[in-house]
């Protein structure tokens, strides 16, 4: 199965909430290692509120994506509503055997 182009909200070590913390990047992620989709409404409130990178609009959700990395599995924040993402990354061809 193909990979998937995400857009990652990625946050500094800081403790801190500014704009200047949260950077957005591309990643790309296997479906089939993904185990949960959520919504993440911190993220989402600290975007309504401007505290993410400049230009967002604050109609914007986040996902978070839960991926099996073996024996532990590693969260990571998104771009776009759960079901949004699941759309995206459910991208496989079904055939129908008649």
């Amino acid at each position: 199965m193909p990979l998937v182009k995400l857009t990652e909200v990625c946050q500094s070590n800081t403790l801190t909430t500014r704009s200047e913390d949260f950077t957005l990047r591309e990643v790309f992620v296997n479906p089939e290692h993904v185990v949960m989709i959520r919504e993440e409404a911190r993220i989402q409130r600290l975007n309504e509120q401007g505290l993410l990178a400049e230009g967002l609009s604050p109609d914007l959700q986040f996902t978070k994506l839960t991926i099996n990395r073996g024996h532990t599995g590693t969260e990571i924040v998104v771009v776009g509503s759960p079901s949004r993402v699941e759309q995206n990354l459910n991208t496989t061809k079904h055939l129908i055997r008649g």
